[in-house]
C-alpha cells in the first residue's frame, strides 16, 4: 500500500519520539563527525543567506524575545551562566579584542536609536537610579580611581579645551545664573567655609566655636579669614603640600575644594581680617602683632 506524504511524515514523527531512537540519535549528535558535518552545512554560502535572511525578519526578532522573556527560559540561561566553566569562557571570551571592537561598535549604533535615548532617559530620571550611582562614587576605591584619572595630564587637557569652548561657558553662565542655582551655590559655598573654619578652630585653637587664633574673635564668621601660616608664596616649595597638588594660585571657592579634598592639611589657619591683614604686613614679618598677647 503506497503512503502519502502525510502519513510517510506521521510515521516519522512517530518513530522519532521512540526512546531508543531519541538515544540512539543524541549518542550520534555527540560525536565529532556529526558536529563536523553540521558545521559544514552550516557554513555553505547558501544557508547563510538563508540564516541571514530569516533572523532579520521583525516576525523572527518578535518570536525569539517572546521564548527568551519566558520565566523557565530566563531561569535556564541564569543557570547556565552562572556555571564556573561557562563564566571563565565568557571572561576569556571578552577580553579578546574582536569582541571589544564588536561590543564598541554594536554600543555606538546602540546609542543613536530614539528607543534607548527615550529609555536610558527614563531609567537616569528615577531616584533610585541618582542614588544608586551616588552610593557607587562615593565609595573609597572609585573616589581614588577619580582623583587618579582626573590628575592624568591628558584627561587635563581634554578637560580644558571643553570647558573654553564658547558655546559650553555660555551654557555654564546661563545654568548658573539661574535663581535656584544661585542659591544652592551660595549654601554650598557657605557650608563648606564653615566647615573649614570649624575644623581648623578645633584643631588650632580648641575652640567648637569658629574663632581667631590669635585675638579669639568669634563674633561672626563674616570676619574670618582662612590663612596661609608660612605665606601664599612660601608654602610652594613644601613638599608635603606639593604632593597634594598644592599651588598658590589656589584662592576663594578652589582653595576651599582643595583643602576639603585633602583632608585639611597641615599649614593653614582662621584669623579674622584685621590680624590676617597685619600679618601680612612687610614690618610684621608673617606674624601677627596679636600672636603673643594674653588674650
Amino acid at each position: 500500500m503506497v503512503q502519502t506524504k502525510e502519513e510517510r511524515k506521521a510515521y516519522q514523527k512517530k518513530q522519532n519520539q521512540r526512546p531508543e531512537n531519541k538515544a540512539k540519535r543524541k549518542l550520534r549528535q555527540q560525536t565529532s563527525e556529526y558536529k563536523a558535518m553540521q558545521k559544514e552545512i552550516a557554513n555553505r554560502p547558501e544557508n547563510i543567506a538563508k540564516r541571514k535572511q530569516m533572523t532579520s525578519t521583525s516576525e523572527y526578532k518578535a518570536k525569539k524575545r517572546e521564548v527568551a522573556n519566558r520565566p523557565e527560559n530566563k531561569m535556564k540561561k541564569k543557570e547556565w551562566s552562572s556555571r564556573p566553566e561557562n563564566k571563565a569562557k565568557r571572561k576569556l571570551r571578552q577580553q579578546t579584542s574582536e569582541y571589544k571592537a564588536k561590543k564598541s561598535e554594536y554600543d555606538s549604533r546602540l546609542r543613536q536609536t530614539s528607543e534607548y535615548k527615550i529609555k536610558r532617559k527614563q531609567m537616569t530620571s528615577t531616584s533610585e537610579y541618582k542614588a544608586k550611582k551616588r552610593e557607587v562614587a562615593n565609595r573609597p576605591e572609585n573616589k581614588l580611581k577619580t582623583k587618579k584619572y582626573n590628575e592624568r595630564s591628558d584627561v587635563k587637557a581634554r578637560k580644558k579645551i571643553t570647558r573654553d569652548k564658547p558655546e559650553n561657558k555660555a551654557k555654564k553662565k546661563e545654568v548658573s545664573d539661574r535663581p535656584e542655582n544661585k542659591m544652592k551655590i551660595q549654601l554650598i559655598n557657605a557650608d563648606r567655609r564653615l566647615n573649614i573654619l570649624q575644623t581648623y578652630s578645633k584643631r588650632l585653637s580648641t575652640s567648637d566655636i569658629p574663632c581667631c587664633r590669635c585675638c579669639r574673635l568669634n563674633s561672626n564668621i563674616d570676619f574670618l579669614a582662612i590663612d596661609h601660616i608660612a605665606g601664599r608664596r612660601k608654602m610652594n616649595s613644601e613638599p608635603e603640600l606639593i604632593k597634594l597638588g598644592y599651588s598658590s594660585k589656589l584662592k576663594g571657592n578652589a582653595l576651599q575644594r582643595w583643602i576639603i579634598e585633602n583632608n585639611f592639611p597641615d599649614g593653614f589657619q582662621i584669623l579674622c581680617q584685621n590680624c590676617n591683614f597685619s600679618k601680612g604686613m612687610k614690618k610684621n614679618n608673617n606674624k601677627c602683632p596679636m600672636e603673643n598677647k594674653p588674650h
